[in-house]
């Protein structure tokens, strides 16, 4: 019982953290390419949202900061929230709110004010880190070189305590080691099938209760369990960064769109149907062709990118239907992407609502592209005739 309350927990957290992009209506800050952000000298007083390989935000954002990319590095003044996803994580700033980041590898050696959850595979509080509330890890090693003031609720198959924590130590842990330096401050409550190591000098105030978890044929299930939490995480994050970016750059692409598939959404869904059915064969047909097979790379590519596309455009549509007299794309745009990812999650309900989403989606940038196109043969021809 205890287990499904700290994933439920653990869910409800990232959940309302999710939501809250729902006020973005406000943002200003757009930035997008291959190496963006924020340079030492310049403040940004509003929200941010930062989409690139590189992402660097070395200045001062007033208000919340969203980015995804491969590599992101935040070394700034943040006053506000960060939610961060990518594949190499670094944070040395100081961020007056809470940070949410999720990663392959995440390194925190910053001031966070308030509370974190991360997601990772590698998670290092590195010694000059400190977090002002509490901590909310899934990753396969978690280190603890800092200061963690409150409570600490993790999924980890190494959890190594080498800093201060002030509060309590509950979760699933294979190994979990205290430091020579590490203290605890209150109460641990895990489950595992190996006691704690505590080295000496190290230092545990409360209690320690472990939990032998119930046999299975997989011994190892932690892994997997925080695999999965860094995934939803990281899903989530990206997924909201990404489309707060399109709408925001194609905001009229998108309205058009769902204004088009509101008012024919069984066309829109066959035309998904039929894509989805006849663009792979069509793929192959070129394949099997020498003359075509460069076209049917080119096809290949534009579908990889279609799909990528169909999220953002099926969630805006979910936005707006639960939104329909807002005004504000960014709003719509968080709040039914958000929910769609989240579902995506979900068994069973998850497959369905992927597939619908796929196939709507689909329908609707095919829909809004013959239009784009059939617009821009219209000026074609005027363009001819005056000439």
């Amino acid at each position: 019982m205890k287990n499904i309350k700290i994933i439920a927990l653990s869910l409800c957290l990232v959940f309302v953290s999710a939501l809250a992009v729902v006020g973005l209506a406000s943002a200003q800050s757009f930035k997008a390419g291959d190496s963006v952000g924020v340079s030492t000298n310049e403040t940004v007083n509003s929200m941010l949202f930062v989409a690139g390989n590189n992402v660097d935000i070395a200045g001062t954002v007033n208000g919340d900061v969203y980015c995804a990319g491969q590599t992101l590095t935040i070394s700034g003044t943040i006053n506000g929230d960060v939610f961060c996803a990518g594949q190499t994580v670094l944070v040395t700033g100081i961020i007056n709110g809470d940070i949410r980041l999720a990663g392959q590898t995440v390194t925190l050696n910053s001031t966070v004010s308030g509370s974190a959850t991360i997601g990772a595979q590698t998670l290092v509080i590195d010694k000059n880190a400190s977090i002002g509330r509490d901590l909310l890890g899934g990753s396969t090693d978690v280190t603890i070189n800092g200061v963690i003031k409150r409570d600490i609720v993790a999924g980890a198959t190494d959890l190594n305590v080498n800093g201060n924590i002030g509060g309590n130590i509950k979760g699933y842990v294979v190994n979990l080691n205290i430091g020579p330096v590490g203290v605890v401050g209150g109460n641990i409550e895990y489950t595992s099938k190996n006691d704690p190591v505590i080295a000496d000098g190290g230092k545990v105030a409360g209690t320690v209760t472990r939990t032998a978890p119930k046999e299975t044929a997989n011994t190892n299930y932690y892994a997997p369990l925080a695999f999965a939490f860094g995934w939803f995480v990281y899903s989530l994050i990206a997924w909201i960064v990404t489309s707060l970016v399109l709408v925001a750059l194609f905001p009229r692409i998108f309205a058009e769109a769902t204004e088009k598939a509101k008012k024919k959404p069984g066309m829109t869904i066959l035309v998904g149907i039929l894509a989805a059915f006849l663009i792979p064969i069509s793929i192959v047909i070129l394949l099997v062709t020498f003359i075509g097979m460069p076209l049917a790379f080119l096809t290949l590519l534009a579908w990889f990118v279609v799909m990528l596309l169909t999220t953002p455009f099926a969630g805006y549509m979910l936005g707006h239907l639960i939104m329909p007299k807002s005004k504000q794309p960014l709003g719509i745009m968080a709040l039914g992407t958000g929910i769609l990812v989240i579902t995506y999650f979900i068994p069973i309900i998850g497959f369905f609502t992927l597939l619908g989403a796929y196939l709507f989606g689909m329908g609707m940038i095919l829909t809004r592209g013959k239009q784009l196109l059939e617009r821009t043969n219209i000026v074609a021809k005027k363009s001819i005739k005056k000439a």
